[in-house]
Protein backbone atom coordinates (compact mmCIF):
# COMPACT_ATOMS: atom_id res chain seq x y z
CA UNK A 1 0.00 0.00 0.00
CA UNK A 2 2.75 2.24 0.87
CA UNK A 3 4.72 2.16 -2.56
CA UNK A 4 1.42 2.33 -4.50
CA UNK A 5 0.74 5.65 -2.52
CA UNK A 6 4.05 6.63 -3.22
CA UNK A 7 3.34 6.19 -7.01
CA UNK A 8 0.14 7.81 -6.59
CA UNK A 9 1.56 10.54 -5.60
CA UNK A 10 4.80 10.92 -7.82
CA UNK A 11 1.96 10.64 -10.19
CA UNK A 12 0.38 13.38 -8.83
CA UNK A 13 3.39 15.60 -8.64
CA UNK A 14 4.39 15.21 -12.07
CA UNK A 15 0.89 15.39 -13.79
CA UNK A 16 1.97 19.62 -13.57
CA UNK A 17 5.14 19.53 -15.28
CA UNK A 18 4.84 19.48 -19.23
CA UNK A 19 8.16 18.35 -21.48
CA UNK A 20 9.87 21.46 -23.07
CA UNK A 21 9.56 21.64 -26.51
CA UNK A 22 13.45 22.75 -27.08
CA UNK A 23 16.58 20.83 -27.60
CA UNK A 24 19.88 20.99 -25.12
CA UNK A 25 22.11 23.93 -26.16
CA UNK A 26 24.94 22.47 -24.39
CA UNK A 27 26.15 20.40 -27.51
CA UNK A 28 26.04 21.78 -31.05
CA UNK A 29 23.67 19.38 -32.80
CA UNK A 30 25.72 20.38 -36.22
CA UNK A 31 28.83 19.39 -35.48
CA UNK A 32 28.31 16.45 -38.49
CA UNK A 33 26.56 18.58 -40.72
CA UNK A 34 27.16 17.35 -44.29
CA UNK A 35 26.73 14.01 -43.43
CA UNK A 36 24.48 11.01 -44.59
CA UNK A 37 23.18 8.83 -41.80
CA UNK A 38 22.04 5.52 -43.46
CA UNK A 39 18.89 4.14 -41.38
CA UNK A 40 16.99 0.70 -41.39
CA UNK A 41 13.54 0.58 -40.20
CA UNK A 42 10.86 -2.44 -39.53
CA UNK A 43 7.24 -1.10 -40.57
CA UNK A 44 5.91 -0.45 -37.58
CA UNK A 45 3.56 1.67 -35.90
CA UNK A 46 7.13 3.70 -34.60
CA UNK A 47 8.74 3.70 -37.85
CA UNK A 48 5.20 4.71 -38.93
CA UNK A 49 5.03 7.97 -36.52
CA UNK A 50 9.03 9.33 -36.90
CA UNK A 51 9.06 9.13 -40.27
CA UNK A 52 7.03 12.29 -40.82
CA UNK A 53 9.53 13.81 -38.12
CA UNK A 54 13.01 13.26 -39.73
CA UNK A 55 13.31 16.37 -41.49
CA UNK A 56 13.07 18.00 -38.30
CA UNK A 57 15.91 15.86 -37.34
CA UNK A 58 17.80 17.33 -40.65
CA UNK A 59 16.78 20.66 -40.23
CA UNK A 60 18.23 20.27 -36.48
CA UNK A 61 21.78 19.31 -37.43
CA UNK A 62 22.46 19.48 -40.87
CA UNK A 63 22.31 15.76 -41.65
CA UNK A 64 21.02 14.04 -44.19
CA UNK A 65 19.02 10.32 -43.53
CA UNK A 66 18.84 8.23 -46.11
CA UNK A 67 15.71 5.65 -44.60
CA UNK A 68 15.24 2.04 -45.82
CA UNK A 69 12.03 0.33 -44.11
CA UNK A 70 11.13 -3.20 -44.63
CA UNK A 71 8.29 -5.83 -43.16
CA UNK A 72 9.76 -6.88 -39.99
CA UNK A 73 10.47 -10.52 -41.75
CA UNK A 74 12.23 -9.34 -44.48
CA UNK A 75 13.80 -6.92 -42.06
CA UNK A 76 15.16 -9.41 -39.25
CA UNK A 77 16.52 -11.09 -42.52
CA UNK A 78 18.63 -8.78 -43.49
CA UNK A 79 20.50 -7.90 -40.77
CA UNK A 80 21.23 -11.45 -40.07
CA UNK A 81 21.92 -12.26 -43.56
CA UNK A 82 24.03 -8.83 -44.51
CA UNK A 83 25.93 -8.73 -40.81
CA UNK A 84 27.12 -11.95 -41.60
CA UNK A 85 28.43 -11.37 -44.80
CA UNK A 86 29.83 -8.17 -43.88
CA UNK A 87 27.72 -6.20 -45.87
CA UNK A 88 25.75 -4.10 -43.68
CA UNK A 89 25.45 -0.83 -44.53
CA UNK A 90 23.61 1.29 -42.32
CA UNK A 91 24.75 2.87 -39.52
CA UNK A 92 21.35 3.10 -37.39
CA UNK A 93 18.91 0.37 -37.07
CA UNK A 94 15.80 -1.14 -35.05
CA UNK A 95 16.25 -3.78 -32.73
CA UNK A 96 14.70 -6.47 -30.59
CA UNK A 97 15.99 -7.50 -27.37
CA UNK A 98 15.31 -10.73 -27.28
CA UNK A 99 17.76 -10.58 -30.49
CA UNK A 100 20.53 -9.05 -27.98
CA UNK A 101 22.27 -11.41 -26.54
CA UNK A 102 23.27 -13.03 -30.39
CA UNK A 103 23.61 -9.42 -31.29
CA UNK A 104 26.02 -9.31 -29.02
CA UNK A 105 27.90 -12.17 -29.29
CA UNK A 106 28.13 -11.43 -33.11
CA UNK A 107 29.46 -7.79 -32.38
CA UNK A 108 26.71 -6.84 -34.85
CA UNK A 109 25.69 -3.75 -32.11
CA UNK A 110 27.80 -0.70 -31.31
CA UNK A 111 28.34 0.43 -27.33
CA UNK A 112 26.75 3.12 -26.67
CA UNK A 113 28.28 3.84 -23.24
CA UNK A 114 31.43 6.00 -24.86
CA UNK A 115 29.02 8.36 -26.28
CA UNK A 116 26.80 8.80 -23.11
CA UNK A 117 29.78 9.64 -21.22
CA UNK A 118 31.11 12.20 -24.30
CA UNK A 119 29.59 15.63 -22.70
CA UNK A 120 30.37 16.84 -26.33
CA UNK A 121 27.70 14.49 -27.79
CA UNK A 122 25.29 14.37 -24.93
CA UNK A 123 23.90 16.71 -22.35
CA UNK A 124 22.58 14.18 -19.42
CA UNK A 125 20.87 16.52 -17.76
CA UNK A 126 18.49 17.22 -20.69
CA UNK A 127 18.47 13.79 -22.29
CA UNK A 128 17.52 11.93 -18.50
CA UNK A 129 18.65 8.32 -18.59
CA UNK A 130 16.48 8.08 -15.21
CA UNK A 131 13.49 9.07 -17.00
CA UNK A 132 13.28 5.76 -18.67
CA UNK A 133 11.36 3.05 -16.99
CA UNK A 134 13.66 0.44 -15.08
CA UNK A 135 12.56 -2.24 -17.85
CA UNK A 136 13.28 0.08 -20.68
CA UNK A 137 16.71 0.82 -18.56
CA UNK A 138 17.35 -3.12 -18.85
CA UNK A 139 16.69 -3.41 -22.38
CA UNK A 140 20.09 -1.66 -22.90
CA UNK A 141 22.19 -4.32 -21.47
CA UNK A 142 20.40 -7.22 -22.23
CA UNK A 143 22.85 -8.82 -23.95
CA UNK A 144 25.93 -7.14 -22.95
CA UNK A 145 27.60 -5.15 -20.02
CA UNK A 146 27.44 -2.37 -21.91
CA UNK A 147 24.17 -0.39 -23.58
CA UNK A 148 24.19 -1.75 -27.11
CA UNK A 149 20.56 -0.08 -27.20
CA UNK A 150 17.70 2.56 -26.53
CA UNK A 151 14.25 1.08 -25.56
CA UNK A 152 11.82 3.36 -28.62
CA UNK A 153 8.20 1.66 -27.56
CA UNK A 154 6.77 0.18 -24.23
CA UNK A 155 4.57 -2.39 -23.39
CA UNK A 156 3.07 -3.68 -20.25
CA UNK A 157 1.12 -6.34 -19.20
CA UNK A 158 -2.62 -5.09 -17.81
CA UNK A 159 -5.86 -5.95 -17.28
CA UNK A 160 -8.40 -4.92 -19.74
CA UNK A 161 -12.38 -5.85 -18.68
CA UNK A 162 -15.62 -4.83 -19.68
CA UNK A 163 -17.05 -1.85 -17.41
CA UNK A 164 -20.89 -2.95 -18.39
CA UNK A 165 -20.30 -6.09 -17.40
CA UNK A 166 -18.85 -5.54 -14.03
CA UNK A 167 -21.40 -2.61 -13.40
CA UNK A 168 -24.24 -5.51 -14.06
CA UNK A 169 -22.85 -7.79 -11.71
CA UNK A 170 -21.57 -5.48 -9.10
CA UNK A 171 -18.17 -6.38 -9.34
CA UNK A 172 -14.37 -4.75 -8.52
CA UNK A 173 -11.48 -4.67 -10.43
CA UNK A 174 -9.20 -7.04 -8.88
CA UNK A 175 -6.49 -5.81 -7.28
CA UNK A 176 -4.62 -9.60 -6.78
CA UNK A 177 -4.38 -12.68 -8.60
CA UNK A 178 -6.63 -14.74 -6.18
CA UNK A 179 -9.89 -11.71 -6.87
CA UNK A 180 -8.83 -12.01 -10.68
CA UNK A 181 -9.57 -15.72 -10.37
CA UNK A 182 -13.08 -14.87 -8.47
CA UNK A 183 -13.87 -12.25 -10.40
CA UNK A 184 -13.34 -14.99 -13.48
CA UNK A 185 -15.15 -17.22 -12.05
CA UNK A 186 -18.23 -14.61 -11.06
CA UNK A 187 -18.84 -13.73 -14.65
CA UNK A 188 -18.84 -16.81 -16.01
CA UNK A 189 -21.78 -18.15 -13.38
CA UNK A 190 -23.57 -14.59 -14.18
CA UNK A 191 -23.20 -14.28 -17.79
CA UNK A 192 -22.83 -15.70 -20.62
CA UNK A 193 -19.01 -14.58 -21.52
CA UNK A 194 -15.60 -16.29 -20.72
CA UNK A 195 -14.24 -14.83 -18.06
CA UNK A 196 -10.94 -14.29 -19.33
CA UNK A 197 -8.87 -14.49 -22.34
CA UNK A 198 -5.18 -15.48 -21.91
CA UNK A 199 -2.52 -16.76 -24.58
CA UNK A 200 -2.33 -20.77 -24.44
CA UNK A 201 -0.63 -21.21 -27.88
CA UNK A 202 3.08 -21.08 -28.90
CA UNK A 203 3.48 -17.33 -27.05
CA UNK A 204 1.90 -18.48 -23.51
CA UNK A 205 5.60 -18.00 -22.02
CA UNK A 206 5.05 -14.12 -22.38
CA UNK A 207 2.20 -13.51 -20.16
CA UNK A 208 3.15 -16.60 -18.13
CA UNK A 209 6.29 -14.58 -17.00
CA UNK A 210 4.68 -11.71 -15.10
CA UNK A 211 2.26 -14.20 -13.21
CA UNK A 212 5.14 -16.45 -12.18
CA UNK A 213 7.45 -13.01 -11.42
CA UNK A 214 4.58 -12.16 -8.74
CA UNK A 215 4.58 -15.05 -7.53
CA UNK A 216 8.09 -14.38 -6.61
CA UNK A 217 9.41 -16.83 -9.43
CA UNK A 218 11.35 -16.56 -12.16
CA UNK A 219 12.51 -18.38 -15.06
CA UNK A 220 16.09 -19.35 -15.01
CA UNK A 221 19.09 -17.07 -12.94
CA UNK A 222 21.74 -15.87 -15.70
CA UNK A 223 24.06 -15.24 -12.83
CA UNK A 224 24.79 -18.50 -11.87
CA UNK A 225 22.91 -20.19 -15.19
CA UNK A 226 20.62 -22.17 -13.13
CA UNK A 227 16.93 -22.97 -13.57
CA UNK A 228 14.43 -21.44 -11.28
CA UNK A 229 11.16 -22.81 -13.00
CA UNK A 230 10.68 -25.66 -10.52
CA UNK A 231 10.76 -23.53 -7.33
CA UNK A 232 7.89 -23.45 -5.28
CA UNK A 233 7.22 -20.25 -5.92
CA UNK A 234 7.57 -20.54 -9.89
CA UNK A 235 5.23 -23.65 -9.50
CA UNK A 236 2.54 -21.44 -7.87
CA UNK A 237 2.81 -19.01 -10.67
CA UNK A 238 2.47 -21.69 -12.52
CA UNK A 239 -0.44 -23.14 -11.22
CA UNK A 240 -2.18 -19.18 -11.25
CA UNK A 241 -2.08 -19.44 -14.67
CA UNK A 242 -3.45 -22.81 -15.56
CA UNK A 243 -6.68 -21.91 -13.04
CA UNK A 244 -7.13 -18.78 -14.87
CA UNK A 245 -6.74 -20.99 -18.43
CA UNK A 246 -10.20 -22.77 -16.68
CA UNK A 247 -12.25 -20.11 -17.66
CA UNK A 248 -10.68 -19.20 -21.35
CA UNK A 249 -12.94 -19.69 -24.46
CA UNK A 250 -12.66 -23.24 -25.90
CA UNK A 251 -9.78 -23.97 -28.13
CA UNK A 252 -7.53 -21.68 -25.99
CA UNK A 253 -4.22 -23.69 -26.84
CA UNK A 254 -4.31 -22.29 -30.37
CA UNK A 255 -4.99 -18.69 -28.74
CA UNK A 256 -1.90 -16.82 -29.66
CA UNK A 257 -2.34 -12.53 -29.76
CA UNK A 258 -4.37 -12.40 -32.38
CA UNK A 259 -6.89 -14.84 -31.18
CA UNK A 260 -7.32 -13.21 -27.48
CA UNK A 261 -7.69 -10.21 -29.44
CA UNK A 262 -10.50 -11.16 -31.52
CA UNK A 263 -12.18 -13.09 -28.13
CA UNK A 264 -11.87 -9.52 -26.33
CA UNK A 265 -13.00 -7.42 -29.51
CA UNK A 266 -16.06 -9.61 -30.81
CA UNK A 267 -17.31 -9.44 -27.20
CA UNK A 268 -16.77 -12.96 -26.27
CA UNK A 269 -14.39 -12.59 -23.21
CA UNK A 270 -15.04 -10.61 -20.39
CA UNK A 271 -11.42 -9.66 -19.24
CA UNK A 272 -7.85 -10.00 -21.37
CA UNK A 273 -4.56 -10.16 -19.40
CA UNK A 274 -2.17 -9.11 -21.77
CA UNK A 275 -0.03 -6.05 -23.14
CA UNK A 276 -1.07 -2.56 -23.36
CA UNK A 277 -1.04 -2.33 -27.00
CA UNK A 278 -4.24 -4.12 -27.31
CA UNK A 279 -6.20 -0.98 -26.04
CA UNK A 280 -6.78 1.35 -29.26
CA UNK A 281 -7.84 -1.45 -30.98
CA UNK A 282 -10.59 -1.75 -28.59
CA UNK A 283 -11.82 1.55 -28.88
CA UNK A 284 -11.54 1.35 -32.44
CA UNK A 285 -15.26 1.47 -33.85
CA UNK A 286 -14.50 -0.04 -37.17
CA UNK A 287 -12.90 -3.14 -35.34
CA UNK A 288 -14.11 -3.61 -31.89
CA UNK A 289 -17.96 -4.33 -30.66
CA UNK A 290 -17.08 -3.44 -27.12
CA UNK A 291 -16.36 0.17 -27.80
CA UNK A 292 -17.23 2.28 -24.73
CA UNK A 293 -17.44 -0.60 -22.44
CA UNK A 294 -13.58 -1.14 -21.70
CA UNK A 295 -11.90 0.05 -18.76
CA UNK A 296 -7.70 -0.91 -17.37
CA UNK A 297 -6.25 -1.89 -14.47
CA UNK A 298 -3.03 -1.96 -13.25
CA UNK A 299 -1.20 -5.98 -13.56
CA UNK A 300 -2.49 -8.03 -10.58
CA UNK A 301 -0.45 -8.45 -7.24
CA UNK A 302 0.67 -11.72 -6.57
CA UNK A 303 2.55 -12.98 -3.43
CA UNK A 304 5.88 -10.57 -4.88
CA UNK A 305 3.39 -7.94 -5.62
CA UNK A 306 2.67 -6.51 -9.10
CA UNK A 307 5.34 -7.47 -11.66
CA UNK A 308 4.23 -7.73 -14.76
CA UNK A 309 6.08 -8.62 -18.06
CA UNK A 310 7.31 -5.98 -20.44
CA UNK A 311 8.14 -5.54 -24.06
CA UNK A 312 10.19 -2.85 -25.92
CA UNK A 313 11.15 -2.16 -29.43
CA UNK A 314 15.09 -0.71 -29.45
CA UNK A 315 17.24 1.18 -31.28
CA UNK A 316 21.13 0.41 -32.03
CA UNK A 317 24.05 1.17 -33.85
CA UNK A 318 26.07 -0.42 -35.89
CA UNK A 319 29.54 -1.06 -35.21
CA UNK A 320 30.68 -0.64 -38.80
CA UNK A 321 29.43 2.62 -38.75
CA UNK A 322 31.77 5.01 -40.10
CA UNK A 323 29.77 7.89 -38.67
CA UNK A 324 29.18 6.81 -35.20
CA UNK A 325 28.91 10.22 -34.04
CA UNK A 326 26.14 11.43 -36.24
CA UNK A 327 25.04 8.33 -35.45
CA UNK A 328 24.85 9.15 -32.01
CA UNK A 329 23.15 12.38 -32.38
CA UNK A 330 20.06 10.61 -34.46
CA UNK A 331 19.54 7.97 -31.26
CA UNK A 332 19.68 10.55 -28.99
CA UNK A 333 17.18 13.08 -30.67
CA UNK A 334 14.97 10.04 -31.53
CA UNK A 335 15.11 9.11 -27.75
CA UNK A 336 14.37 12.21 -26.51
CA UNK A 337 11.50 13.42 -24.47
CA UNK A 338 10.62 15.58 -26.93
CA UNK A 339 10.54 13.13 -29.16
CA UNK A 340 9.25 10.43 -27.83
CA UNK A 341 6.15 12.52 -26.55
CA UNK A 342 5.38 13.82 -30.33
CA UNK A 343 5.17 9.98 -31.07
CA UNK A 344 2.78 9.25 -27.92
CA UNK A 345 0.07 11.68 -28.95
CA UNK A 346 0.43 9.79 -32.20
CA UNK A 347 -0.50 6.58 -30.18
CA UNK A 348 2.94 5.21 -29.84
CA UNK A 349 3.49 4.48 -26.10
CA UNK A 350 6.68 5.94 -24.87
CA UNK A 351 9.52 4.06 -22.35
CA UNK A 352 10.06 7.65 -20.42
CA UNK A 353 7.83 8.40 -17.55
CA UNK A 354 7.64 11.98 -18.36
CA UNK A 355 5.71 11.05 -21.35
CA UNK A 356 3.42 9.57 -19.44
CA UNK A 357 3.18 12.24 -16.84
CA UNK A 358 2.88 15.32 -18.98
CA UNK A 359 -1.24 16.67 -18.96
CA UNK A 360 -1.49 16.94 -22.80
CA UNK A 361 -0.35 12.78 -23.09
CA UNK A 362 -2.70 12.34 -20.12
CA UNK A 363 -5.33 14.20 -21.64
CA UNK A 364 -5.46 12.10 -25.09
CA UNK A 365 -6.39 8.84 -23.05
CA UNK A 366 -8.70 8.16 -20.52
CA UNK A 367 -7.51 8.51 -17.13
CA UNK A 368 -7.57 4.70 -16.31
CA UNK A 369 -5.53 3.26 -18.80
CA UNK A 370 -2.69 6.09 -18.21
CA UNK A 371 -3.09 5.16 -14.90
CA UNK A 372 -3.31 1.30 -15.40
CA UNK A 373 -0.26 1.08 -17.89
CA UNK A 374 2.20 3.69 -16.18
CA UNK A 375 1.48 2.27 -12.67
CA UNK A 376 2.59 -1.41 -14.20
CA UNK A 377 5.18 -0.15 -16.37
CA UNK A 378 6.57 1.09 -12.78
CA UNK A 379 7.60 -2.37 -12.07
CA UNK A 380 7.16 -4.37 -15.02
CA UNK A 381 10.28 -6.79 -15.66
CA UNK A 382 11.72 -7.97 -19.66
CA UNK A 383 12.37 -11.84 -20.20
CA UNK A 384 15.93 -13.29 -19.58
CA UNK A 385 16.94 -13.65 -22.83
CA UNK A 386 19.63 -15.87 -24.03
CA UNK A 387 21.17 -17.59 -27.14
CA UNK A 388 18.73 -20.36 -26.53
CA UNK A 389 15.62 -18.82 -25.08
CA UNK A 390 13.64 -19.21 -27.60
CA UNK A 391 13.98 -23.21 -27.81
CA UNK A 392 13.88 -23.14 -24.04
CA UNK A 393 10.80 -21.22 -23.23
CA UNK A 394 8.76 -23.74 -25.71
CA UNK A 395 10.02 -26.81 -23.54
CA UNK A 396 7.73 -24.70 -20.76
CA UNK A 397 5.41 -24.28 -23.48
CA UNK A 398 4.68 -27.74 -24.32
CA UNK A 399 4.60 -28.69 -20.85
CA UNK A 400 2.11 -26.27 -19.66
CA UNK A 401 -0.34 -27.18 -22.42
CA UNK A 402 -0.53 -30.70 -22.00
CA UNK A 403 -1.13 -30.38 -18.00
CA UNK A 404 -4.15 -28.39 -18.68
CA UNK A 405 -5.29 -30.96 -21.40
CA UNK A 406 -4.66 -33.43 -19.54
CA UNK A 407 -5.92 -31.66 -16.23
CA UNK A 408 -2.57 -32.84 -14.24
CA UNK A 409 -0.07 -31.34 -12.65
CA UNK A 410 2.57 -30.08 -14.90
CA UNK A 411 5.98 -31.93 -14.64
CA UNK A 412 8.00 -28.51 -13.75
CA UNK A 413 11.18 -30.78 -12.54
CA UNK A 414 11.40 -32.15 -16.25
CA UNK A 415 11.13 -28.71 -18.25
CA UNK A 416 13.73 -27.88 -14.62
CA UNK A 417 16.01 -31.23 -16.02
CA UNK A 418 16.45 -30.03 -19.70
CA UNK A 419 16.78 -25.85 -18.95
CA UNK A 420 19.73 -27.47 -16.71
CA UNK A 421 20.90 -28.95 -19.44
CA UNK A 422 21.08 -25.95 -21.96
CA UNK A 423 22.11 -23.53 -19.53
CA UNK A 424 24.67 -25.58 -18.43
CA UNK A 425 26.03 -25.11 -22.26
CA UNK A 426 25.87 -21.63 -22.14
CA UNK A 427 27.73 -21.11 -19.05
CA UNK A 428 31.15 -19.11 -19.67
CA UNK A 429 33.90 -21.38 -19.00
CA UNK A 430 36.05 -18.55 -17.82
Amino acid sequence: LVSLLTLLVSFSVHAATKISPEFSDQIDWRQFEGTTLNVLFSIHPWQEAIEPLIPQFEELTGITVRLTTLPEGAFMTKISADMTAGTFGFDVFMSQYYDAPKYALENWTASLDPFFEDTDLTDPDWYDWEDFFPGARAVATVGAPHRDRIAITSEAQVLVYRKDIFEELGLQAPETFDELLAVAQAIEKGTDLYGITIRGAENLWWPLYGVVRSFGGKYVDLVDYTSKINTEESRAGVDMYLQLLQFTPPGVTLFDWDEINTAMLTGRAAMILDSSVIYPRLQDPERSAVVGNISVAPFPAGPAGRIGHSHYWSISMSPGSANQEAAWLFLQWATSKQIQFELAMKGVLAPRDSVWQDPRFMAQFPADFTEGVSLSLQTAVISPANIRFFEMVDILRAEVQNAFLSGQTPDLASVDAEWNKILQELKPTN
